[in-house]
C-alpha cells in the first residue's frame, strides 16, 4: 500500500497503447469491467479506464451491477487492464484483494508495477504499490 499518490499516473487506455513489455507504469482506473472482477482469494482484479462512465452515472440505468460496464462492453478490450498484486519474487500474492486493500468495485487506485503484455495485446500490470483513492 502505498500512503500517497504517484505523481501523473497513466490513463488505462494510454498505458496499454504505450506501455511495452517489462516497462515500470504507473496507471489509474476503477475496479471493475466484468460483473466479478476479483480472483478468488488471490490480489488479482481488473480496473477500468476513468473515462468510462458506469453505468450508475447514466441517467436512468437500473443496472445492479455497475462496475461491469454492461453499457460499454464494445470499449473494454481497450480500456480495462489486469492487476495482480505481487510480493518480492513476482509471485501474486495469496490474499484476497478486498480485504488486503480495503477496496470494491468502482474504487479508484494508482497503481506501479511492471507492465506485462500478451500475444493479443492485453495489458497485466505486476503490481508492487498500490494507492487507494479517497
Amino acid at each position: 500500500m502505498l500512503s500517497e499518490s504517484p505523481s501523473n499516473p497513466q490513463d488505462v487506455i494510454a498505458a496499454k497503447e504505450s506501455a511495452e513489455d517489462t516497462n515500470e507504469v504507473t496507471l489509474v482506473g476503477r475496479i471493475g469491467g466484468s460483473h466479478d472482477p476479483w480472483i478468488e482469494g488471490r490480489a488479482i482484479f481488473t480496473i477500468v479506464d476513468s473515462s468510462l462512465q458506469s453505468c450508475d452515472k447514466i441517467p436512468g440505468d437500473s443496472c445492479p451491477t455497475p462496475w461491469d460496464y454492461c453499457c460499454r462492453t464494445d470499449k473494454l478490450p481497450t480500456a480495462s487492464a489486469l492487476v495482480k498484486v505481487v510480493d518480492e519474487n513476482g509471485e501474486p500474492i495469496q490474499s484476497d484483494a478486498r480485504d488486503l486493500l480495503g477496496v470494491r468495485e468502482l474504487t479508484e487506485v494508482v497503481v506501479q508495477g511492471k507492465a506485462k503484455r500478451d500475444e493479443g495485446g492485453n495489458l497485466t500490470v505486476l503490481a508492487s504499490g498500490i494507492y487507494v483513492k479517497k
